[in-house]
């Protein structure tokens, strides 16, 4: 059997309720179209339930510890495929030995979901310092970034908190997701966002960018660059969207 969610949190907190409800144990649990070798399969599609996962989840947070919880919204946002399965294994174990899974870090159940939060911890992390905001015309400030993991969600509260009186976007255009911040009800939603054609620059922002090069060039001393330096500080990955490095 295939379960098949919408992607989401809570989609996927009603998938590991209804398999546990129901006793069973599901060859995939996945938010895409099967693979070819997998069409023999039976595949039912789950609807999220909200009130099944919220029930769920409080069941969790009365089991587990809040380490443990963290480590399982870290590996969630992972995109490793087959994580589902993974993370399933992980809460049925949890599920038996309570807190106790903490301590477990050994085991092979708890081993790949733990190297999965470890990722994608590290990697939000990374990314706060990585976020370049570009001034548009509207007073919107606007980025992109292109991590590894769907990390959004897992960034919004820290610049929601850092920008709290400005509307920014963080946009991943690799996957189609953006988190939007509204400063008047100083909240955030994640919403699909495709950008077509260049973005529309403040004259302040095309200012500065000017200004910044100047900068740059006057202050470098030719005979001190170090490329290679560099890219071991600084990623040519990352660099695609930081405007530092527009020439």
């Amino acid at each position: 059997m295939i379960l098949r969610y919408d992607g989401t949190f809570a989609g996927f907190l009603t998938v590991v309720a209804l398999a546990r409800e129901r006793g069973v144990e599901p060859e995939a649990i996945t938010d895409r179209q099967p693979e070819q070798q997998a069409l023999f399969a039976a595949v039912e599609e789950v609807a999220t339930d909200r009130q099944r996962a919220a029930a769920f989840y409080g069941f969790l947070r009365r089991t587990l510890t809040a380490g443990a919880l963290h480590t399982l919204r870290l590996a969630f946002h992972a995109a490793e495929p087959g994580r589902e399965l993974l993370i399933l294994h992980f809460l049925q174990l949890g599920c038996v030995v309570g807190q106790q899974l903490d301590g477990m870090l050994a085991h092979e159940r708890v081993v790949p979901v733990w190297k999965l939060a470890r990722a994608v911890g590290r990697e939000a992390h990374r990314y706060k310092g990585l976020v370049r905001f570009q001034h548009l015309d509207g007073d919107i400030w606007y980025a992109a970034i292109e991590p590894e993991h769907r990390i959004l969600p897992l960034v919004a509260p820290h610049f929601a908190d850092r920008f709290a009186d400005q509307r920014w976007i963080i946009h991943d255009p690799r996957r189609g997701e953006a988190i939007i911040f509204d400063p008047a009800r100083r909240t955030w939603t994640d919403t699909e966002l495709e950008v077509t054609g260049p973005l529309p620059l403040s004259d302040g922002e095309r200012l500065f960018r000017e200004l910044w090069q100047r900068y740059f060039d006057r202050l470098a001393i030719e005979e001190r660059r170090n490329p290679e330096l560099q890219r071991q500080h600084l990623p040519l990955k990352h660099r695609r969207h930081l405007p530092e490095f527009d020439q």
